[in-house]
């Protein structure tokens, strides 16, 4: 057991369902042994008996039972049960792919390196794009002040480019997603783990960056996540709608806000994205076809906007917002 590198920790993100694969994918593409914690977030019961059965047959996996909390909650929890010297936290609604983890370690041995990303592909699914596109190949911190108050922006890179046009070089990040990413075990215990349901990546970074230690991605490495394409059942949605309810996501951007002294500019989109996904949720839920369901939730959205619209005070926020760490005493 001495020679395996990586703890694989799976844990919900939007759904339940989906597990079985991720598992049994993660099985057949992995040719490096590696050590497998599957977090069960109160499982409906037929999905859990088939975990239970699927890991029965697997030397290297255990169920850990936490109940229904947040995914950063199930993060902290277990990782004092890391032995590994790298751990890939991959979520249930992912796939990773055929040779996904040596570029990612290659990368991880270099000196400082915390977090090494691999590039993240999407499904098609909530909003309208090619079949399968980028999610997140790098992305960086920036800000915009309006007003005498600074707030701070997530740019992503070469959002929903298709694959063929994401640079193929290793490439520095200032942050990560918790679709599928690749930690120093040593460093992820150094750091604290918030109580936070969004931005909790850029808290996160920030710390990375504050200790000065780096972020890398690797676009040789690929993880497909299903972007809420795949029609939920009902338990599915139960564990949507808590993991997402309006409470949670404004105190996790309190909680960022004590933490940092920085709002986001794009706090009310959030929650109107919440609102957006739970029509297309609905609407698939209902067999409604995705191009159908989007259809729908741009209108559910644009009346929603027209009774209460989305805080935007400025025309392209984004191209108009500055690196944050090259423009600020951090």
């Amino acid at each position: 057991m001495n020679d395996i590198k990586v703890t694989v920790i799976i844990t919900p993100r939007d759904r339940y369902s989906g597990v079985i694969e991720c598992i049994e994918n993660l099985y057949k593409v992995t040719e490096q042994p590696f050590l497998l914690k599957v977090l069960d977030l109160d499982y409906p019961k037929v999905i859990k008996k088939q975990l239970i059965k699927l890991l029965a047959t697997k030397d290297n996996a255990e169920l850990i039972e936490m109940g229904l909390i947040i995914p950063m909650e199930a993060m902290r929890k277990v990782r004092d049960d890391i032995t590994t010297p790298y751990v890939m936290f991959l979520d249930n609604d992912s796939n990773v792919t055929e040779n996904w983890l040596p570029p990612l370690l290659e990368v991880a041995a270099l000196d400082n390196v915390a977090v090494v990303n691999p590039l993240t592909l999407e499904k098609a699914g909530v909003d309208v794009g090619a079949p399968l596109r980028n999610h997140l190949f790098t992305n960086e911190i920036t800000f915009l002040a309006i007003k005498d108050e600074d707030y701070l922006i997530e740019k992503k890179h070469l959002r929903r480019a298709l694959p063929e046009d994401i640079p193929t070089e290793v490439t520095p990040s200032e942050m990560f997603e918790l679709h599928g990413v690749l930690f120093n075990t040593e460093i992820l215990k150094k750091l604290e783990l918030p109580q936070m349901v969004i931005r909790e990546h850029i808290d996160i970074a920030m710390q990375l960056k504050k200790m000065g230690y780096k972020i890398f991605s690797q676009p040789k490495s690929i993880v497909i996540f299903d972007n809420l394409g795949t029609r939920m059942e009902y338990s599915d949605m139960r564990f949507f709608f808590f993991r997402w309810k309006k409470s949670l996501t404004w105190q996790a951007s309190r909680l960022f806000e004590q933490r940092w002294g920085y709002k986001f500019y794009a706090e009310q989109a959030m929650y109107h994205w919440v609102f957006r996904r739970r029509i297309f949720l609905y609407c698939r839920w209902l067999h409604i076809p995705i191009s159908a369901a989007n259809f729908i939730t741009r209108i559910a959205a644009k009346i929603k906007t027209m009774i209460k619209p989305v805080w935007d005070p400025v025309q392209d926020p984004e191209g108009k917002s500055i690196n944050f760490y090259t423009n600020k005493e951090f």
